[in-house]
Formats: structure tokens, sequence, C-alpha cells
């Protein structure tokens, strides 16, 4: 567990999840995952859903984004796969962090669709054991009633954000 300094490190999130994930190898998607992206990727890049359709892990996706996250998603399709790839919040979290660095690092501000899935997750995704793995260690041991996890600290995260 961290320490509860880690999060006002500026660079914390990019040593504990981002670096770690960028090391790691993408698993291939299950076949179901694989035919829901192909559905996905046949919806119109401008598709707009409406707040009572959208899954639980996209709602939560997109209020990281908007209050803790310098990347810009142009293209909900993008929120519509994570959805699909994430069993639970704390997993959606990580893969937007990981996002928020790749993107910082090749200097891209908006995602869309055909940048995550040709360029940022081109071969599959993250394994369930590699996302227990850093959910795991991003764990910050905190002695008052803040969160216990790292991602939840946008200070954390800014060596890898853009300067609004």
């Amino acid at each position: 567990m961290l320490d509860s300094s880690y999060t006002n490190r500026e660079n914390a999130i990019e040593e504990i999840v981002y670096d770690f994930l960028a090391d790691c190898e993408l698993t291939e998607m299950s076949p179901e995952s694989a035919k829901t992206l192909l559905m996905i990727a046949m919806l119109p890049k401008d598709l707009k859903i409406k707040d009572e359709e959208k899954p639980f892990i996209f709602k939560i996706m997109e209020q990281r984004i908007k209050h803790a996250l310098t990347i810009e998603v142009i293209d909900e399709r993008v929120l519509l796969v994570l959805s699909d790839w994430n069993q639970s919040a704390g997993q959606a979290i990580i893969y937007l962090w990981y996002i928020q660095g790749w993107c910082f690092k090749h200097n891209i501000t908006k995602l869309d669709f055909q940048l995550l899935t040709e360029k940022i997750f081109p071969s599959g995704m993250f394994s369930e054991k590699d996302l227990k793995s850093v959910w795991d260690n991003q764990k910050v041991n905190t002695p008052n009633m803040s969160s216990d996890n790292l991602v939840d600290y946008p200070v954390a995260g800014l060596s890898i954000q853009f300067l609004k």
C-alpha cells in the first residue's frame, strides 16, 4: 500500500498506473468483445447517446474526463467500447488514466474511436490479472476519510496532463 504522500506527488499516477500498464502485453479480446467492438465501429462517428440510455460506467467516465483529465473525447463510441471492456468503475478509471498518459506522451488532446482502436489498443486490451495488479498497487494508506485510491487524486496525475 502506498504512503498517503503519493496523493500529492504530481507524477504518482504516471509511475504507478501508466508506466506499469505501458509495460503490459495486451490480451486478445473475447469473441463477444470483438463482436461488440465491430458493432460499435459501425455506429456513426457523430453518435449522441441520450443520458438515460448511457451505461453506468459510461456516465462515470464522462464525469471523470470532465473533472479530472485533460483529454477530450470527441467520439462517444470510445466510451461505449470502454464500457464494454470494463466490469467496474475502478477498472474504467484505470483505463482513462492510461489513455490520458498515452495521449499526453504523444501530444494528442482529442480522442476518437479510430485513435483508441488503431493506436492505443491495436491488438487487444489489458488482462484482468494486470488490471487487478495495478488496482491493488495504486491503493493509498489514508488515515482520514479521503479516498484510498490514488486514481481519485487529480494532483497525482499532473505530470501527464495538458495545461489548460
